[in-house]
């Protein structure tokens, strides 16, 4: 099947599903060159089963800097706020 025939099939969006092609998500789809120059996405029924991705951002971790940021950002709130005094 198409890329448009599996959003209708998965009930996104057209663009939902060529971001999941483009970042490997949907299991067995392949590109494939039907017309000299064109690339279309196949999809395989199979691929109806998978579980859909998460919607949003991934959460970070401790181990990424974000609790260094976190110290960042209260470090600097509490010294604008004593020079504000």
């Amino acid at each position: 099947m198409t890329a448009v025939q599996f959003a209708k099939e998965m009930d996104v969006d057209y663009s939902t599903v060529m971001r999941w092609l483009k970042n490997g998500v949907v299991p067995d789809a392949e590109q494939v060159e039907p017309i000299a120059g064109m690339k279309v996405w196949q999809i395989p029924q199979s691929a109806l089963k998978m579980a859909r991705p998460l919607a949003g951002r991934k959460r970070r971790t401790k181990g990424d800097g974000t609790v260094k940021a976190a110290k960042k950002a209260r470090g600097k709130t509490s010294q604008k706020a004593k020079s504000d005094l």
